[in-house]
């Protein structure tokens, strides 16, 4: 099975096969509601400065879960522009209070396009265009999925011995990844080492904000599946193994193994590193 497949469960036709009696089945265990659990990282890095900005809202009661979600976001200030630490304080601060304002009955992915272009027209205006932040953020729904995310904070899902990356990076390099599905000519080695790879092609607070990544249609969850949201100094560092083996601990020994592994790697200018562990149980 695809990664597409196994994620969004496509559904395949039927194969004909021998029919063979059945035993009689158990009566199935109730299962109840999802647990969900979680925890959260921040470090300075080697800058002088904490740019990121990461909030929690209503997170484990399983009635509110149902009835009213869990919110989650990280947000990341870009640090080659004025202000990325208030850029990204705003647009946390702004995105939990459209968040408790919504309309219940209200399209979640609309809500998320919305709100993301409403916060990001307030970061301009704010900051006259001369700062901006990433944005990634999650909102369950009982036990269904949707996330939104601008620039290049990433957000990971663990799921039966895999860990797969469910937003798209607005970013140069990637946007020539893209281009390469249609006119394979670039030289990736040289891509990804040029200085410009990392630049992002959008981001909140941008004059003019096109570029957007939220699913249309919700990830329904599963028991054992665990979520991370975390921004660059985490995803730029480590590898898809070490994410694994830290999304698959427990949240609260997950977030320490991610840090200590983040602190090991003594990256040159170690960026700011924020990271959302979400265990579904």
């Amino acid at each position: 099975m695809g990664l597409f497949d196994a994620l969004f469960r496509r559904s395949r036709p039927a194969e004909s096969m021998p029919v063979q009696p059945a035993a009689e089945p158990d009566a199935p265990e109730e299962a109840g509601p999802m647990t969900i659990l979680v925890a959260n990282l921040q470090g300075l890095g080697e800058r002088e400065e904490q740019e990121d900005s990461f909030a929690v809202l209503n997170a484990t009661d399983p009635a509110d879960l149902a009835g009213y979600g869990l919110f989650a976001l990280v947000a990341d200030g870009m640090g080659g522009m004025e202000g990325g630490k208030q850029a990204s304080e705003w647009a946390a601060s702004f995105f939990i209070q459209l968040f408790r304002e919504r309309n219940l009955k209200k399209d979640i992915p609309e809500w998320f396009y919305q709100s993301v272009h409403t916060i990001s027209g307030s970061v301009y205006q704010q900051f006259g265009g001369r700062s901006g932040t990433t944005l990634a953020a999650v909102h369950l729904l009982g036990e269904q999925l949707y996330w939104l995310s601008v620039g290049d904070s990433a957000i990971y899902l663990a799921r039966e011995g895999g860990v797969f990356q469910l937003n798209q990076e607005h970013t140069c390099l990637n946007q020539l990844y893209l281009q390469e599905l249609d006119q394979p000519v670039i030289d990736k080695a040289r891509a990804e080492n040029d200085e410009d790879a990392r630049r992002l092609t959008s981001f909140v607070g941008i004059d003019r904000l096109t570029e957007v990544d939220l699913n249309l249609q919700p990830l329904a969850l599963q028991r054992g599946d665990a979520l991370l949201l975390c921004s660059d100094g985490i995803s730029g560092v480590l590898t898809p193994p070490e994410l694994l083996e830290a999304m698959t601990a427990p949240p609260d020994d997950g977030v320490k193994l991610l840090e200590r592994m983040v602190i090991e790697k003594s990256v040159p200018g170690q960026d700011n590193y924020t990271g959302i562990l979400i265990a579904c149980q």
